[in-house]
């Protein structure tokens, strides 16, 4: 299933990838970007923050990570496209929510690589120093830890050139494609496993000899630090259990995605987890702190984790050289740590890549990302921006201060997933096939998303340099959404647009939409939309086209010429009054096809039409008129009319209902709008008998006008009747136009209800139902409320 088949995806040529790996090769992609630096990097620095409380710390996550897995291998398994998180957020969240995801997942994955890329450089310098004598490597005293000296100099330089060239090396193997990554990563994975392996061997052996201390000293007390220790030990080290979800990331890439990919998520994780524990364990237990750095620092000799913390990222390397014999310690964790992270190199750099891809085949990024080699089936364009970020990183920056950064957006990332996940199986649940599905529905999602941003939460706030460059990183997401993605991705999913003819248009005219479908009833809404019209406003006149679904989009030209005829005869309805500007478009659902101008026009105000109740089918009893006038209502935040009928050229009675203050002010603006001269308009209240009528009819003053007075030609009343839709019919019997507002309906976003259906039902006469537009931020609130809360709808 490609990207393009996912739920509410339109229908449009995509780029595809090469499906070639298999189970073997895909959990190797997790395994290898997992076994990293979480161990060879940062198991030191994490040691630091917790003490001992780093094994709790490594089992925590462990459990957090299995929770997100098993999200992450059900929608992987019913949506296995790349993009991953990117995609899931795109099909469960609402608004920026989806571009954040993406922007935060292609960002921590390319600083993750970065941070691997230095490591690679460190150690390959440290082995230089221990192996060969060639300089001096870090003391290890306190928490000062660089790169030491080689051939008499500062190895920074030396570092970073190795550090360069891995970067390239690994762009390299990647531009090659899907298998060469694949295979580069499945041989280094597997030789970095037997190492480990060996290393946590050794350790246990040294932990079983004599000690001074004794092996139990070393992890008591132990949480020195406390649990906000191992919390932050959490944040810290939640780069290292991240794989998981590059196995996903791959989705199109994958043979048989529905049922390699479930398998692939939890096999990596059983190999991962057990060897993350054993590591810290035997790190603690069986390092011994050289005796003059104990009395020069103060420490007591049972202090490792101190010992480790100064050591930062060679602490593990160090670790390995006491207990292995004859100096094969270091060689051995020098050809691990380089092995690991090249293979986690490798596998950031194929994540991030996808992730971008994929949104550049969104169009919230430069559609040129989306770009596939004809030669070698990948994306050379989204490789080589990916690429730019991960070197320079790691060539300008401290990556280990970033990687917590890194470590937040992950955090951050997993827990929107866990959300999006309960949205995709309520959204569309029915329309999927799962390889997997998570027992407990909802539980173990909320419970992943809490702790994740629990843990972020705490990570930033104690990290002052971290929560700066997360913000900024959001910050500069958001400036691109909003300055640029919104729009292009709003233009490349329009509906086209196939014949216009638009007179001239004032720059500061307010634009008044009238779709128009029917002949016969697209003469009275431009006459509506006409005598609304002032001076400074500009009309346009929508046709739609709607092409049916077994009929390709470019077979419509038959339908243009008839669509023509309709809008030139709505066009003509206006006379020399007004300069009508005509337009057509294209699409399966006219409703969006009318969002879709309302959004692009910046629309002031939108006059559509209803031709009465007709049956509803199973299915849309949801719907109050229709899937097309509440689909525009809910999607366009404009002033919008909704006609029945015919509005008479006289109106001398026109009832108005009042329920809201804000709506009925409205609804009663536009009734003075049609009123004849000499006219009244009566804004009425219903009431029960029992009711004092002359409160209500005082407060419904108030309601209208407030402290001033209403106008001459505005009466308000308060009607006695048993039911509602019983005395609005009363109270409009004799009138001339019945105009109904909108429901206030809070942070919902459907405006008219079934009373308004049933008052619309049963009124004989001209019916003009009235809303005014809701303002960006309440709007923005009620499509996140409603997107989250509703089903999609079925058109």
């Amino acid at each position: 299933m490609s990207d393009a088949s996912a739920p509410g995806h339109h229908s449009a040529p995509v780029t595809e990838l090469n499906r070639s790996l298999g189970l073997f090769d895909v959990t190797m992609v997790g395994v290898g970007a997992m076994i990293g630096a979480g161990i060879f990097a940062l198991t030191g620095i994490a040691a630091g923050e917790a003490g001992p409380g780093l094994i709790l710390a490594f089992c925590l996550n462990g459990v957090l990570t299995l929770c997100t897995a098993m999200v992450y291998a059900e929608v992987g398994s019913a949506v296995p496209a790349a993009g991953g998180g990117y995609l899931w957020a795109r099909l469960g969240l609402p608004g920026p929510a989806a571009f954040l995801a993406g922007w935060m997942d292609w960002l921590a994955h390319a600083v993750a690589g970065s941070l691997y890329a230095v490591i690679f450089g460190a150690y390959v310098v440290w082995g230089a120093q221990t192996i060969f004598g060639w300089g001096e490597p870090p003391t290890g005293g306190g928490h000062e830890h660089g790169y030491g000296t080689l051939f008499g100099m500062d190895a920074w330089w030396i570092a970073k050139g190795l550090t360069l060239f891995v970067c390239m090396a690994f762009l390299y193997i990647n531009h090659r494609g899907s298998s060469e990554t694949g295979k580069a990563g499945n041989i280094i994975t597997v030789a970095k496993i037997v190492v480990i392996s060996i290393f946590i061997a050794a350790g246990a052996i040294a932990m079983l000899g004599d000690h001074d201390p004794a092996v139990g000293e070393k992890f008591t007390p132990f949480l020195p630090e406390g649990l906000s220790g191992v919390l932050i030990a959490m944040g810290l080290t939640f780069i290292a259990f991240e794989g998981y979800e590059i196995i996903v990331q791959a989705g199109e890439e994958v043979v048989e995605p529905r049922r390699t990919i479930p398998k692939a998520v939890f096999l990596s994780l059983l190999i991962v987890i057990p060897i993350y524990v054993l590591v810290a364990i035997v790190c603690l237990g069986a390092m011994t702190i050289p005796a003059d750095l104990v009395a020069a620092e103060g420490w007591h000799a049972s202090d490792t984790w101190r010992y480790l913390a100064g050591l930062g990222e060679t602490g593990v390397a160090v670790a390995a050289n006491e207990f292995l014999p004859w100096g094969t310690g270091a060689i051995l964790l020098v050809i691990g740590a380089v092995l690991s992270t090249m293979s986690a190199l490798n596998a950031t750099t194929f994540s991030s890549t996808r992730v971008s891809f994929a949104m550049g085949r969104d169009r919230v990024l430069p559609a040129r990302l989306a770009h596939i080699n004809p030669k070698t089936r990948t994306p050379s364009a989204a490789l080589a921006a990916s690429g730019v970020i991960i070197v320079a990183v790691a060539l300008l920056l401290d990556a280990e201060k970033v990687a917590a950064a890194t470590c937040a957006m992950f955090l951050l990332v997993f827990a929107q997933v866990n959300i999006a996940s309960i949205v995709i199986r309520r959204k569309y649940g029915d329309k999927l096939r799962y390889g997997y599905l998570v027992p407990g529905g909802p539980v173990i999602p909320i419970v992943a998303a809490i702790g994740q941003v629990g843990i972020a939460g705490w990570l930033l706030s104690s990290q002052p340099l971290t929560l700066w460059l997360t913000v900024g990183w959001i910050a500069a997401g958001l400036l691109v959404y909003y300055g640029w993605s919104r729009r292009q991705e709003s233009a490349h999913r329009a509906t086209p647009v196939v014949f216009e003819q638009a007179p001239p248009r004032p720059a500061d005219a307010k634009e008044m939409l009238v779709p128009v479908a029917n002949p016969a009833t697209a003469g009275a809404l431009v006459d509506l939309t006409v005598r609304l019209a002032q001076p400074d406003h500009h009309i346009t006149v929508l046709n739609v086209v709607r092409v049916p679904e077994q009929l390709p989009s470019g077979a419509t030209g038959q339908f243009v010429e008839a669509a023509k005829k309709v809008v030139d005869r709505a066009i003509d309805v206006a006379g020399d009054e007004h300069d009508l500007a005509g337009l057509i478009r294209v699409g399966r659902s006219p409703a969006r096809c009318v969002v879709d101008t309302v959004n692009e026009r910046t629309v002031d105000m939108l006059v559509m039409g209803w031709t009465g109740p007709k049956r509803r089918p199973m299915g849309m009893r949801h719907f109050t008129f229709g899937t097309d006038i509440d689909g525009v209502i809910r999607e366009a935040d404009c002033d919008t009319l909704v006609l029945k009928g015919s509005v008479p050229q006289k109106c001398r009675r026109i009832v108005v209902p009042i329920a809201h203050p804000r709506q009925g002010r409205f609804a009663v603006g536009i009734a003075r709008e049609l009123l004849s001269e000499g006219g009244s308009v009566e804004a009425v209240r219903i009431a029960s008998h029992e009711d004092d009528l002359d409160a209500i009819r005082e407060s419904l003053r108030d309601d209208l006008a407030g402290a001033d007075q209403l106008p001459g030609d505005v009466q308000a009343e308060a009607v006695p009747a048993d039911g509602i839709v019983a005395g609005i019919l009363e109270a409009a019997s004799g009138a001339d136009l019945l105009v109904l507002g909108a429901s206030d309906t809070g942070l919902s976003r459907r405006a008219f209800t079934q009373l308004h259906y049933r008052v619309a039902e049963r009124w004989p006469g001209p019916l003009l139902l009235v809303r005014m537009r809701s303002g960006a931020a309440k709007f923005a609130a009620q499509r996140t409320i409603d997107f989250l809360m509703s089903k999609e709808p079925v058109e």
